[in-house]
């Protein structure tokens, strides 16, 4: 009995390591045997300074026939740097001979990347490069760390007190909302950008003029500058950022040679004069462009992807010359036509008389809606002024010519050059054989001589659209 007892806990005893030994021997210890890396390099690109990039990963397959051990995974600026790591969970800047470092055959490890830049009181661009060394059976492998950072002017929650210029080449990140008081104009020259954080608005009730050039346009865009997928920047999405919103104490609002895009709630104009001449709005998650009885100029501009629609009128004076309304929307259901022409609010259930409305040289398509242009009811309380005309445009829809609708191209395919929606890639500019070519009316050549790209125009037969073949 006693004999019985000593063995059973020499065998007690000897069992973990047995246990040891096995597991040991599922270990390859050969230099040949390295996890692969699914990348090398890891691009974070440009961050504003103080703004956290997305989270990054790069992963470590262990494609051999037994398991591996790392001996460590660090990166080189520790603490110093501005990278963070995590590794399979695990934060911190060095890991060493852990059971967590262990990859069993066919598995694989995730490192976790991400970056913030501080303020370094400089204009110019920062390079930041840093290094993820991963050692495994006496040999090294590293992953390198590279983005820019760039420091602009940061405010928040701003009100401007007295009339402002920003001059050429200024770039503003504006948090919470800029506000124009009435009687108050603010000044954008070209080649400026403003950088709008998460759920930031500009309210404008005095006077907004954003002046940029072909060459040099002025930008309105969220703050995210890196990507959330390889092919997909954040700057090609809706709801970056909240809104700009004009007021119907605003007044004389112009937009020359502006890009504005990634909107939550699009551009919403109440009862007040803008003009927008020459500009690129494109991308936001609900209405692009929202109009309530105002005096409303488009000319040369292209009106892309929302999953509202990209021009909604409820009544007042409206013009839209030689413009491209294009819906292609990938972010979300598209909900409403590319065009909404309307003569009675919902919201506050009141007429709006569609005192006039003119749309010539327009191009109208899209692929979510059949017809893409919505029309205004006729209603006893509208009366007679439900006034709209249609001339020269190609429209995605089935019609007739008639009082309202003038040398109309109906249905047709205009062939844009690119729409790439699982690549998210667009191009509005018309192919050989586009039926826009040629079928214009040639008296808006005055009106916009040149399109959106500064091409000058047929004279005799324009293209229809923002750009001339």
């Amino acid at each position: 009995m006693r004999l019985r007892l000593l063995l059973t806990s020499l065998l007690c005893c000897l069992w973990p390591m047995v246990l040891v030994s096995c597991h040991d021997e599922d270990v390859s210890t050969s230099p040949s045997d390295q996890p692969t890396l699914s990348t090398d390099t890891l691009h974070i690109g440009m961050l504003l300074t103080d703004n956290s990039s997305q989270t990054y990963q790069v992963k470590l397959y262990n494609r051999c026939g037994s398991d591996l051990q790392l001996t460590s995974v660090s990166l080189r600026g520790a603490s110093a740097s501005h990278f963070r790591m995590n590794v399979d969970g695990m934060k911190g800047t060095a890991f060493t001979h852990s059971d967590l470092l262990r990859i069993a055959r066919g598995d694989s490890m995730f490192i976790f990347v991400e970056a913030t830049f501080p303020s370094e009181g400089t204009s110019a661009t920062t390079l930041h490069t840093d290094y993820i060394d991963v050692e495994c059976n006496r040999r090294t492998q590293t992953i390198v760390l590279d983005a820019e950072s760039k420091d602009v002017v940061k405010l928040r929650g701003m009100v401007l007190a007295n009339d402002a210029t920003w001059a050429h080449g200024t770039e503003v990140q504006i948090y919470d909302s800029l506000v124009i008081p009435r009687g108050v104009t603010l000044a954008i020259g070209d080649s400026s950008t403003l950088y709008l954080h998460d759920k930031a608005e500009i309210l404008v009730r005095g006077t907004l003029r954003c002046e940029g050039t072909l060459a040099n346009p002025v930008i309105l865009r969220g703050d995210r500058t890196d990507r959330m997928f390889d092919n997909l920047p954040y700057d090609n999405l809706p709801s970056q950022w909240g809104a700009l919103r004009i007021d119907s104490t605003a007044h004389g609002c112009l937009f020359r040679h502006t890009d504005i895009h990634g909107l939550a709630d699009g551009i919403v104009i109440d009862s007040t004069d803008v003009t927008f001449d020459a500009c690129r709005l494109k991308n936001s998650d609900g209405d692009l462009v929202s109009s309530r009885m105002a005096r409303l100029t488009l000319r040369n501009c292209e009106l892309s992807n929302a999953a509202g629609a990209l021009l909604n009128i409820c009544g007042g004076w409206n013009e839209v010359t030689h413009c491209t309304l294009a819906n292609y929307n990938f972010a979300a259901v598209v909900t409403r036509p590319a065009l909404c022409l309307d003569n009675f609010s919902a919201d506050s259930e009141r007429v709006q008389p569609l005192h006039e409305c003119t749309i010539r040289n327009t191009l109208i398509w899209g692929r979510w809606n059949d017809p893409d242009v919505s029309l205004p009811e006729k209603t006893a309380l509208a009366g007679d002024i439900t006034r709209y005309r249609f001339d020269h445009c190609l429209l995605l829809a089935d019609g007739t010519d008639d009082d309202k609708f003038i040398s109309t191209v109906w249905n047709q395919d205009p062939l844009f050059a690119v729409t790439d929606v699982e690549n998210y890639t667009f191009d509005f500019h018309v192919q050989e054989g586009s039926p826009a070519i040629g079928a214009g009316a040639a008296d808006s050549t005055g009106i916009c001589p040149t399109d959106l790209d500064g091409k000058m125009r047929a004279s005799d037969a324009p293209t229809i659209g923002c750009y001339e073949y």
